[in-house]
């Protein structure tokens, strides 16, 4: 078992790597934001694999805070997003055909 919870272990690790590497090479603010949200992720699951590595049931509660934390993160940032210009690559700002980057409503 103790193999199984070393390659996890360096599995979590290297998606950590990736995903700070994403976060600071992301584009666009949604690039980021889901490159943290997946960083909330796979702490989550870092400290499951130490909670079943350890025996010890402290930690939790601390999962489910940080699970709920990352979620109401990942809604905001949702929300911002969808009221922000920085949607594209390209930085046209555009909100879709027929619509302005600040027209909610479609309506001209």
């Amino acid at each position: 078992m103790t193999v199984v919870l070393v390659v996890a272990g360096l599995l979590l690790l290297l998606a950590a790597l990736l995903l700070v590497v994403r976060t600071t090479i992301g584009p666009t603010i949604l690039d980021r934001s889901v490159a943290l949200d997946v960083l909330v992720a796979v702490t989550v699951c870092a400290v499951g694999l130490h909670t079943v590595h350890t025996g010890d049931t402290f930690a939790l509660p601390a999962l489910v805070v940080l699970a709920g934390c990352g979620f109401v993160g990942a809604v905001s940032v949702a929300r911002y997003a969808s009221r922000s210009s920085d949607l594209r690559a390209d930085g046209d700002g555009e909100g879709g055909p027929g619509r302005d980057a600040g027209d909610r409503d479609g309506a001209r």
